[in-house]
C-alpha cells in the first residue's frame, strides 16, 4: 500500500481519512509505504497512526518529503523504517494546549499537559534514550536529516528535492519553512560583467547566429528577361 499524509494532522483531514480506510482493507502482512509531509496537529491522533503502524505485520516505510513536525514526527516512530530526503526536516516538541479559566483550571491544564508530554515521550524512546529525547522535546528542537540521522530517529538519507508544507493550523512556520526550500533550491544564474544573466546571454547569441544563417543562405537567382527573337530583316534595316 502506498499513501501519503500531508496537511496539518487532524480527523477532517482527506488524507487521513483515506489512509484509516485502506487500513481496512489491506491485508495485514501487505507493506506499507507511507509519505508524510506536515507540521502536525493533534498528539492523540498523532499516536494513534504510529501504534496503527507500529502493531501492522507488514513492513511500514515512512519517507519524510517536506516537514514531519510535533504529531507527523510522531506518525513517522510507528514505521520499521525512517527515510528522509536530504534537505527535509523533522521537529520534535513538548505537547502544547489552549486553556482559559481560573488558577485551579490553569492548574490542572498544567498538569494535564504534562501527562500528554510524557504519552509523546514514549512514542520516541524505541529509538532515542528517555534523556535525549526529553531534552531534546524541551527545546522544541528542529532537526535537518543529517541530525536526526545522527539521533536515530531516521534510518536514512536520500536525495530530492523537498515538498512544500499546506498548514491551516501553522500556516506562518509552514510559509517560513517553505520560504526556506524555495530559497534552497532555487537556481542560482551567473551574472555577467555587463549584469545579463547566463540564460539571457544565451538566448542573444542564438537570435543572432539565426540571423547571421539568414544573411548567408544563398539568394535565389532570378534570370533576366529574354528578349524576344527579332526578325533578321528589322535588324539589317536598323543597322
Amino acid at each position: 500500500m502506498k499513501h501519503k499524509i500531508k496537511c496539518d494532522i487532524i480527523n477532517w483531514n482527506s488524507s487521513i481519512w483515506d489512509f484509516n480506510y485502506q487500513m481496512k482493507s489491506i491485508k495485514e502482512d501487505e507493506d506499507i509505504d507511507l509519505s508524510v509531509n506536515s507540521y502536525g496537529g493533534d498528539a492523540f491522533l498523532g499516536i494513534d497512526i504510529c501504534n496503527t503502524l507500529k502493531d501492522h505485520k507488514g513492513l511500514v516505510t515512512v519517507t519524510i518529503t517536506g516537514m514531519a513536525a510535533s504529531a507527523a514526527s510522531v506518525i513517522c516512530m510507528g514505521a520499521d523504517k525512517i527515510r528522509a530526503h536530504a534537505n527535509t526536516m523533522l521537529m520534535v516538541h513538548n505537547a502544547q494546549t489552549f486553556v482559559a479559566g481560573d488558577a485551579k483550571k490553569l492548574r490542572k491544564a498544567a498538569d494535564d499537559v504534562e501527562k500528554v508530554s510524557q504519552a509523546v515521550l514514549k512514542s520516541y524512546t524505541n529509538r532515542v534514550d528517555a534523556d535525549t529525547m526529553k531534552k531534546l522535546l524541551d527545546d522544541e528542537t528542529y532537526l535537518t536529516a543529517e541530525e536526526a540521522l545522527k539521533y536515530g530517529l531516521i534510518d536514512e538519507i536520500i536525495d530530492a528535492e523537498p515538498e512544500e508544507v499546506e498548514s491551516e493550523i501553522f500556516e506562518n512556520k509552514a510559509k517560513a519553512f517553505n520560504n526556506k526550500i524555495t530559497a534552497a533550491i532555487a537556481p542560482k544564474q551567473p551574472i555577467s560583467a555587463s549584469g545579463i544573466d547566463e540564460n539571457t546571454l544565451k538566448q542573444m547569441f542564438a537570435e543572432l547566429k539565426n540571423e547571421i544563417k539568414n544573411e548567408l543562405k544563398p539568394k535565389e537567382i532570378v534570370p533576366d528577361p529574354v528578349a524576344p527573337k527579332q526578325n533578321l530583316s528589322s535588324l539589317f534595316l536598323h543597322l
